[in-house]
């Protein structure tokens, strides 16, 4: 029955396989290292941005020249130092530090034994002429003194009533000197502990009055720098100490014989006692730095509630000082778990901030997420900008633009417009939350980054970014300023105001200074993120550049074929918004890789040439005409040329069919050769176009070499050839990944035809022009 039948066919068996949960989803997530490297930059940019916005403290939100909505009272009991008051206590110090004096016990010794020997000349003496100038200095012995008309005296002078004194009495002289110099001795006596100044000796210290005063105090010390006594100026100075309340002008009564002559005897005490104190500058300075030192800061204490600034008040700079003196008491009050609080809830906010970019990039920018240097150079950029406007926004800079400004500018220039007004939105909130934290300020930051983001589609010229400056500066001033019309309260008086001008002019200011920056980096950026502006790329159309002067060396007819292509190209690029200019630029070096074997491309064949693939088989035709693209990537590798230009090499053939050479191959092949024919081998290895710029790029191409086949190149036959090259490369799958709509690709067509038409338009025949 069985054999009868045949075999029975065995029956095939269902598996089926319950959907995935979410957990194993996620499980099997895990598991991607590519997964991991994006989780692990996201928790990298968590981190970097915890630590840029400082979360672990309170942001300090006041800045010269703010308007205070409320009242702002103190959190925390705190004392601020009196500078004013401090110096002054300084100077009070200073001013009482007592002066030091060094006191010579020799010289003073010598003051008794001089009296009595200048005494004693005096009474051997019969007239003022015999004695030397310096005694009659010393004692005023030419001063006259008048008569009395009562007690009917006549005048005379000094040196008779001190010889009168000495001679005239019946003491013998000799025993009126020795009198005379033993209460000299004693009247000395009460000053010998301390010493004697004169005023002029005073004054040739150098001190001011100020320091002069006869209440100063004053330190005397001997020779050995040791302290002697402590005084007031007062009294050792030899003026004061003569009066009736001085020890020399008490002790008069206890004098009798010199009583006769005091006149005299004062007058040889000032100008004969010099020296004996001798002003220490050295050691002054040492008591004035020491009374300066032991001087306590004078502060002004505040209480918790106590309001520091009023509602509606201008915060000026005295203000912002004691604001800045609060906050950081405040902050030394804060407890560890307050800080953990402080970062649990930042870290909330910026994982929050950093899943949903994340998701924008997953459905808009999939492409970054593959590069990961550029991912990681984003997250830094903007830790790095967030970081930077921290510290630049305190006063007086105010220039926390600057870095804030430079990151979104790169932005937009490396990636794109959209990409940066997101990032730009982030960026202007964190730095608000972390500077003051207000909803203007915020407001004009983004005015500022949108002003500069709007010009960046495409940066055709350095002077572009010099004129997206100045642009950025007039918005920066007039969204500061209007942002404070909205703050005044009482207007115009808050307006007025030139701290908020000054703002105002600084944001300007700092939006001009960092367009130039970002203007004279740009070669820097270009190069550091692998980038292709205008400006370089117009810098790379020069065709003195050494790949395309070789390539119209080597291969002049794949050159022509290049300059036609770029040509074809742009104007098709342009029709649909692409990057012409891109174009056009990778179209110049497209084929630079068939300057390697130009002999093997029929653009480069003169008539009469024999075809050199005419001795190859198909196969290894069909590798050489490959190459020239694993050929032009090197080439262009070595000469530093930028990735995107290097993508228009890669992609201008896609995964396309090298078709002479396949179906050679397949009218070739027999039983025993099919592999021979295998399509595999007769295609480029790609990538298809992953840009419009290379789609337009690889049409462009086909076209220009098509039809160049044509005999009699009409608009129908022309239309009908872009027409069938555009339909099989369509079917063939070739722009499924450049984002070429069906539209785009019809306006493509168009322009191709219409290129096309101008190049091959015909010419009037002249009558005696013969037919080549």
């Amino acid at each position: 029955m069985m054999s009868l039948f045949g075999s029975r066919r065995s029956r095939q068996t269902r598996v089926f396989r319950p959907t995935p949960s979410t957990w194993e989803k996620l499980t099997s997530s895990l598991q991607d290292y590519r997964v991991l490297t994006l989780l692990l930059i996201a928790l990298f940019a968590v981190l970097s941005l915890l630590i840029a916005v400082q979360s672990w403290k309170s942001r300090f939100p006041y800045r010269e020249g703010q308007i205070v909505a409320t009242g702002i009272q103190s959190r925390v009991d705190f004392q601020i130092e009196n500078v004013g008051a401090t110096l002054r206590a300084v100077a009070e110090a200073e001013n009482s530090a007592r002066l030091v004096f060094v006191r010579d016990n020799d010289l003073w010794d010598t003051f008794d034994s001089t009296f009595r020997e200048e005494l004693s000349r005096i009474a051997n003496a019969t007239t003022i002429n015999d004695l030397d100038q310096d005694v009659i200095a010393s004692f005023g012995l030419d001063v006259e003194i008048p008569g009395d008309v009562e007690k009917g005296t006549e005048p005379t002078t000094r040196f008779e009533m001190v010889r009168s004194a000495l001679t005239e009495t019946e003491t013998p002289v000799a025993d009126r000197l020795a009198a005379m110099g033993q209460e000299f001795a004693a009247l000395l006596g009460s000053a010998r502990g301390t010493g004697l100044i004169a005023d002029e000796e005073i004054q040739a210290t150098g001190l001011t009055e100020a320091d002069t005063g006869s209440l100063r105090g004053i330190q005397i010390v001997d020779d050995q720098g040791e302290p002697v006594s402590y005084n007031l100026l007062v009294e050792v100075r030899i003026e004061d100490q003569l009066l009736n309340t001085g020890n020399l002008g008490s002790g008069w009564v206890t004098s009798p014989n010199l009583q006769q002559i005091r006149p005299a005897v004062e007058s040889w005490i000032r100008g004969r006692i010099r020296g004996v104190l001798t002003y220490d500058d050295s050691a002054s300075n040492e008591l004035r730095i020491a009374a300066k030192e032991e001087v306590e800061t004078q502060t002004d204490e505040f209480t918790a509630g106590q309001m520091l600034v009023t509602a509606g008040s201008i915060i000026e700079a005295d203000k912002l000082s004691v604001l800045r003196e609060e906050y950081l008491a405040h902050e030394m009050s804060v407890t560890f778990g307050q800080r953990m609080a402080r970062i649990a809830g930042a870290s909330s906010m910026l994982t929050m901030m950093v899943v949903l970019f994340g998701i924008y990039l997953v459905r808009h920018e999939a492409q970054l997420l593959t590069e990961i240097g550029r991912l990681i150079a984003f997250v830094l950029i903007c830790s790095a900008s967030v970081a930077l406007s921290g510290l630049l926004s305190q006063d007086p800079w105010r220039a926390e633009v600057i870095p804030l400004l430079a990151a979104v500018m790169i932005v937009a220039i490396v990636h794109n417009q959209m990409m940066a007004i997101l990032t730009a939105f982030c960026l202007c909130l964190l730095v608000t939350m972390s500077t003051v934290a207000e909803i203007g300020h915020f407001a004009c930051l983004m005015a500022v980054c949108f002003t500069a983001i709007i010009p960046l589609q495409q940066v055709s010229s350095r002077s572009t970014l010099i004129k997206v400056g100045f642009l950025v500066a007039g918005v920066a001033i007039i969204s500061v300023i209007g942002v404070s019309f909205l703050a005044a309260d009482n207007f115009p008086i808050d307006w007025q105001s030139s701290a908020t001008l000054m703002t105002a002019l600084k944001f300007a200011g700092w939006s001009l200074v960092c367009c130039y920056i970002v203007a004279g980096s740009l070669p820097f950026i270009e190069s550091a993120f692998d980038i292709v502006t205008d400006i370089s790329l117009l810098e790379l159309t020069d065709v003195s550049h050494p790949l395309l002067q070789e390539l119209a060396r080597r291969a002049p007819g794949t050159y022509n074929h290049s300059i036609s292509v770029a040509s074809l190209g742009e104007a098709a690029a342009d029709a649909i918004g692409a990057n012409g200019l891109l174009l056009r630029v990778g179209a110049y070096f497209h084929d630079i890789g068939k300057g390697m074997k130009p002999e093997y491309f029929i653009e480069n064949m003169t008539a009469g040439q024999e075809n050199p693939h005419s001795k190859l088989a198909p196969a290894m035709s069909a590798l050489i005409i490959i190459g020239h693209v694993k050929d032009g990537v090197e080439m262009a590798e070595q000469y530093n040329l930028p990735r995107r230009l290097i993508d228009f090499i890669e992609q201008h053939h896609g995964t396309t069919l090298v078709e002479y050479f396949y179906r050679e191959a397949a009218n070739r092949a027999d039983e025993d050769h099919r592999t021979d024919a295998d399509e595999s081998t007769f295609r480029y290895p790609g990538p298809r176009p992953q840009t419009k710029e290379t789609g337009v790029m690889m049409l462009a191409d086909a076209v220009e070499s098509a039809s160049r086949t044509l005999s009699e190149p009409t608009p129908a036959r022309i239309q009908s050839l872009v027409h069938e090259i555009t339909l099989k490369r369509v079917h063939d799958g070739q722009f499924d990944e450049c984002g070429l709509t069906m539209r785009e690709i019809h306006v493509v067509q168009e322009s191709l035809v219409k290129s096309l038409l101008a190049v091959h338009h015909g010419r009037v025949k002249y009558p005696d022009q013969k037919t080549a």
